[in-house]
């Protein structure tokens, strides 16, 4: 029921951002309720995800209420069919657009926080351009690795083939014109465009290397019911990372059902270390 309460108390500023290959997106800001800090919050959405998501419309009004601004935004794989047509590499004009949009209203220091399939998003933005507004990097329920999404889909979009066979094909209708054809399974969210079968296959992107290398504060958290696969929060809890504060929330699920607040009070309190 607080969780309910606190949904319909928020107040957000609709806004709308631009990317620098010429998208138009949708979001909100979060403002600062007293005392106000100087260090804004970008989140960005994971797979299907969109501004107004579990985590996108839970975590933003916590974070208002203990004095930090945030951003939140759809980005091009938002959706079902956002998430089954986007190219990875094309989600850094996604985050930059995020950031310059809070540079833009005054916030020189951000935290860039990526919830699931945004954690290498978020990583991999930071690794290609070592932006010096971003003084911390979270990680919310982390995929690790981009390319580990084609052969989940595989019992389902594969139609009976093996891997090698599905990339196969994904690559024929590419290369004949039809890479914005659907593979289509029976369930959600099984559907992806060959184009981007073949653009995952071939992502090199690994959230955990790529978290081991940065010398910024850093941030990672799941849910204990999915350290199961969240192989990334598994191997810092295993062999921590000097500068990566690690929490695993109880009861959590991957959208922190009835779970928000204890989210919120763990990433606010690293929030604060920043200054």
């Amino acid at each position: 029921m607080t969780f309910v309460e606190q949904r319909v108390q928020a107040v957000a500023e609709l806004v709308q951002l631009q990317t620098g290959d010429g998208r138009r997106m949708m979001g909100a800001l979060y403002a600062a309720q007293s005392p106000k800090q100087a260090l804004g919050v970008v989140l960005v959405h994971g797979m299907t995800g969109s501004f107004i998501g579990e985590v996108e419309s839970s975590l933003p009004p916590l974070l208002a209420e203990a004095g930090f601004s945030c951003l939140v935004f759809n980005n091009r794989g938002t959706g079902i069919i956002g998430a089954a047509t986007e190219r990875f590499a094309d989600s850094f004009y996604d985050v930059q657009a995020g950031c310059d949009w809070m540079m833009a209203r005054g916030f020189e220091r951000l935290a860039l926080v990526g919830h699931s399939k945004a954690a290498p998003k978020v990583c991999d933005y930071l690794d290609r351009t070592s932006d010096e507004r971003v003084v911390g990097l979270a990680v919310l329920s982390p995929l690790q690795r981009v390319a580990d999404i084609v052969p989940w889909q595989l019992p389902n979009l594969g139609g009976g083939r093996s891997l090698e066979e599905w990339l196969a094909e994904a690559q024929r209708r590419v290369e004949i014109g039809e890479g914005k054809r659907f593979f289509v399974g029976e369930q959600w969210p099984y559907l992806m465009s060959a184009e981007t079968v073949c653009d995952h296959a071939a992502c090199a992107v690994d959230t955990l290397q790529l978290l081991k290398g940065f010398q910024l504060p850093r941030f990672a958290a799941c849910g204990d019911t999915e350290l199961d696969w969240c192989t990334t929060v598994r191997s810092l809890l295993d062999a921590p990372v000097p500068g990566c504060q690690t929490e695993v929330i109880v009861g959590a699920d991957h959208v922190y059902t009835g779970c928000e607040a204890a989210l919120a009070e763990k990433l606010v309190a690293w929030l604060k270390l920043l200054g």
